[in-house]
């Protein structure tokens, strides 16, 4: 934007210039007319249209006012200043003229409005005009001379006129380089204060990758004076893995010209290395000469060793992860073991299928350790499963069974705790969803989980439902209890594995906040979710969405790839 704005401004100045000289030289021309009419009177139609030509510039200081383009008011003006030399010189004696001399100037001038273009331009309208008029000599069509003098006075007149124009125009050459060379320092002032000043390393390479310029930065990135890189070849600095990295994009900058980046280990003055990313792009070739590479070097070794620590604490976590699943995959069956035995023998001594235990306690005391093992039982089966889910190791076993038969036997598995409690289970499924294709033992163990979490937070007369309906492809299904409900800040981190809601109530039930999570991961894994609605003293509603269970009447479920299925599911069992 800066530059654009330097490059207005200079616009601007130019047009203001050109304009101030056409008006000048205008101004010029009216006093010559003057002078002329007051020694001559009335003139004739020849010496009318050379009083014009004098006033033209006065014409093309307007344009210079509107937006006409200033290259073409600058070639006109060249072209109008060569028409009327060559007017006057033909009224004046032709070839004899003594302002045959001010052909000379046209060129001249041309070189302070433009470049090399402009002087080419304004010389050829010169010589143009300087043939017109040899070729009326040839055909003794010049008229009278107009000379209000004798000759050698003109010619000393004219002669002073063009050493002064000649004088002005080398003056005004002089003040324009100048003023260039001025800018050409100024910037290159401020290109070497920024390379000075600069933290990255800013170099300049060759076609053949050797090193020409290097910055100051040079002594904190590699530790060497500037002076000391010149004429190397980056590559010999780069650190042996990353020398075709580096070739690579260095190729990429010199041959196809298109800019290229690398993160490259490259060499200290002390031996060591130090992580650096390199843009490179190719500079503007000068005429006759190979495109030069300009590099910008940047210190990443923090950015690194941030992504060293990264990877290591993955590689750990991964580590402790499949350790974690290891030893419980491994402890499974040394904790079911014993827990079967327990649960079994405890419910023999029960039932004393071998006789009396001789006493009512023992009874009690073998009913509450089979109550006990078959709780732990069914937390180690929980966390278990909830390992199995997040380390991607629980694969579904879909099939088409009847949901019915599913529920009730869901429902039968905690119809003691709900009797002892005094809350009514109850059971709706209708035709439509009685038979449906999914994992049996999973739909199962949700549904056990919806269920005792209902019964355990639902008072004594209160309600535990189940009912599904048909979803376009799919089915829902839906636990609604008429228990204490959850606030609604506590939502959100429910069904999270281990997060249980702060309370009086629920502090006096017993469970590992796993069962909700279990629901969401299996849901999940089914291609559908778990959603729970609840409200404080009101009950809650959990609701299964499973897109794909649906079965029509007769038909086998149609096969469905793996991420249809919902295999692939987030850690933590998240909905």
């Amino acid at each position: 934007m800066a530059g654009f704005d330097k490059a207005s401004r200079e616009s601007a100045a130019e047009r203001r210039s050109f304009v101030h000289v056409q008006a000048a030289k205008a101004a010029i021309g009216a006093l010559l007319a003057a002078g002329f009419l007051a020694l001559v009177g009335r003139p004739d139609a020849l010496e009318w249209v050379a009083l014009g030509a004098l006033l033209a510039p006065a014409l093309l200081a307007i344009l210079g006012l509107l937006r006409v383009p200033l290259p073409a008011l600058e070639t006109a003006s060249q072209a109008a200043f060569a028409a009327m030399i060559g007017y006057l010189v033909l009224i004046t004696g032709g070839l004899t003229s003594p302002l045959v001399i001010w052909f000379a100037l046209v060129p001249a001038e041309a070189a302070l409005a433009g470049g090399r273009r402009a002087v080419m331009r304004a010389g050829l309208a010169a010589g143009v005009a300087l043939l017109c008029v040899g070729a009326a000599q040839a055909l003794h069509a010049v008229p009278e001379s107009r000379l209000l003098m004798p000759a050698w006075q003109f010619y000393l007149g004219s002669a002073l006129a063009a050493v002064m124009q000649a004088a002005f125009v080398a003056g005004a050459a002089q003040d324009r380089q100048r003023r260039a060379n001025a800018a050409a320092a100024e910037g290159a002032a401020m290109y070497r204060f920024l390379a000075d000043n600069a933290m990255d390393l800013i170099t300049l390479h060759g076609s053949d990758g050797r090193i020409r310029f290097a910055s100051p930065a040079a002594r904190a990135l590699l530790g060497r004076e500037p002076e000391s890189l010149l004429g190397l070849a980056a590559m010999s600095l780069a650190h042996g893995e990353d020398l075709k990295t580096l070739q690579s994009a260095f190729v990429e900058a010199s041959y196809f010209g298109r800019s290229a980046e690398a993160e490259v280990r490259l060499k200290r003055a002390d031996g060591s290395y130090v992580w650096t990313e390199i843009r490179c792009r190719p500079a503007e070739p000068s005429a006759g000469e190979e495109a030069e590479i300009v590099a910008v070097t940047r210190d990443i070794s923090e950015r690194k060793a941030q992504e060293r620590a990264l990877v290591e604490a993955r590689d750990l976590a991964e580590s402790a992860s499949r350790a974690k699943s290891h030893f419980l995959a491994n402890m499974s069956h040394e904790l079911r073991t014993p827990l079967n035995a327990i649960i079994g023998f405890s419910e023999v001594m029960t039932h004393e299928m071998f006789g009396p235990l001789g006493g009512l306690r023992y009874r009690e005391y073998a009913g509450l350790i089979h109550e006990s093992g078959g709780h732990l039982l069914e937390l180690i089966n929980g966390i278990l499963d909830m390992s199995k889910i997040e380390a991607g190791k629980f694969d579904l076993s879909e099939e088409m069974f009847d949901l019915v038969d599913v529920a009730t036997q869901a429902a039968r598995f905690v119809k003691l705790q709900a009797d002892r409690k005094g809350v009514v289970l109850k059971t709706t499924i209708p035709p439509n969803c009685a038979t449906i294709f999914a994992d049996r033992r999973a739909i199962k163990q949700m549904l056990v989980n919806l269920l005792t979490n209902g019964v355990k937070f639902t008072p004594r007369g209160g309600e535990v439902k189940v009912w599904a309906v048909r979803e376009s492809g799919g089915v829902q299904i839906a636990v609604r209890d008429t228990g204490v409900g959850i606030a609604p800040e506590d939502l959100e981190r429910l069904g999270r594995p281990f997060e249980q809601v702060d309370g009086a109530h629920v502090k006096q039930q017993e469970g590992t906040g796993l069962g909700l999570a279990l629901v969401k991961a299996l849901a999940a894994m089914h291609g559908g979710e778990a959603i729970l609605e609840s409200k404080l003293g009101a009950g809650t509603t959990v609701r299964l969405r499973l897109p794909h269970a649906a079965v029509k009447s007769g038909a086998p479920p149609a096969a469905r790839s793996a991420d249809q299925r919902g295999d692939v599911i987030p850690l933590k069992g998240a909905a």
